[in-house]
């Protein structure tokens, strides 16, 4: 993804039972293990854990860089489908192939899966999957032509949707949820003359290739960047645009033209939560995933990062990645989706 204003770039296969271990591994929902308030959680709101999202981006990046027409990409999608196949009984691989700002044509996949009631309007919950060809923001110009583990821009908006799935798989929403796990999100380059300058190329399939017999939502939240430790890092420098260090997540522009009522119901939770992380300042009008799902009807806001110090650098990788701040997004989603206070 990448900022319109001003205008730049921002931007072994696994089985089924990894599923049983990665969740069995201290997904408790434990405030004392993710940072939360230590106070007994509302008991009609799961407890989301924060450690448990960390493992799921682990287990990404031990994939290697889900880059296009890689084989770390082809495994992690394998991977991908086998968590849901899981946790829902309706799962939708929608396949396509297109160029990118880096070459192709190649394959990719959008996974799609239902969870909670069969009828009514869906709350879209989506996030990439995939990760940058190129670290072309990295300090060191001998990176610019390494691809990117996507840690945090890719694996942890994934790794807050899996966990939220796998708790409201044990105890169903009340409203159904749509999760979109979008592929080729992150292949874009400023001198790109394709649509979103060559990103989001697998939300604008999904946007004007609705699968049929799914609904069509009328709102959702889109989740990138959204695992940041907010640690200096010494080799990198802090600059304007791409460099924040502490980890805040902003009033994203194109969120608040489309839906400014679900924004403020999002930062209203997380304020009530007291999850500090959730800012009341704009962020700027960002090019990502959202952007063409708004543009097909669909009022989805964006919860980002704008843009850490890893954001394309070689340096987005686990150790950068905190509980606590998946924890602080995971559990605002949670209660806005349970009614919780």
């Amino acid at each position: 993804m990448f900022c319109l204003r001003p205008s730049r770039t921002a931007l072994a296969l696994v089985t089924c039972g990894l599923v049983a271990v990665l969740c069995g591994c201290g997904c408790s929902g434990s405030s004392a293990e993710t940072g939360g308030d230590e106070s007994a959680p509302n008991p009609t709101v799961p407890a989301f854990d924060g450690a448990c999202a960390l493992e799921l981006i682990q287990t990404q990046c031990d994939f290697g860089p889900r880059t296009p027409g890689s084989k770390a990409h082809a495994e992690a999608l394998v991977w991908l489908l086998a968590q849901l196949r899981e946790l829902s009984g309706r799962v939708l691989e929608q396949r396509f192939s297109s160029e990118t700002s880096f070459g192709g044509p190649y394959d990719f996949c959008n996974v799609l899966a239902w969870l909670g009631p069969q009828t009514g309007s869906p709350l879209l919950l989506a996030a990439h999957w995939d990760s940058r060809p190129t670290a072309d923001e990295d300090p060191d110009p001998a990176n610019h032509n390494s691809p990117v583990l996507g840690a945090n821009d890719g694996a942890s908006g994934v790794a807050v949707l899996l966990e939220m799935a796998r708790l409201m798989a044990q105890t169903e929403p009340p409203r159904p949820i749509l999760l979109a796990f979008l592929d080729a999100e992150d292949s874009g380059s400023s001198d790109s003359d394709q649509p979103y300058s060559g990103f989001c190329v697998g939300s604008a399939y999904l946007a004007e290739h609705w699968p049929e017999g799914w609904a069509k939502p009328a709102e959702g939240i889109l989740l990138d960047l959204v695992g940041g430790d907010g640690k200096p890092i010494p080799r990198i420098p802090v600059r304007p645009i791409h460099g924040a260090v502490e980890f805040d997540l902003g009033l994203e522009s194109n969120s608040l033209d489309a839906n400014p009522k679900l924004v403020n119901q999002v930062w209203s939770q997380a304020e009530a939560l007291g999850h500090k992380a959730f800012v009341r300042k704009t962020s700027g009008y960002i090019t990502d995933d959202h952007v063409p799902l708004i543009r097909a009807g669909i009022k989805i806001i964006d919860i980002i990062e704008v843009f850490p110090l890893t954001w394309h650098t070689v340096d987005d990788t686990p150790e950068h990645c905190s509980a606590d701040s998946l924890y602080q997004v995971g559990d605002t989603l949670m209660h806005v989706i349970y009614g919780g206070s």
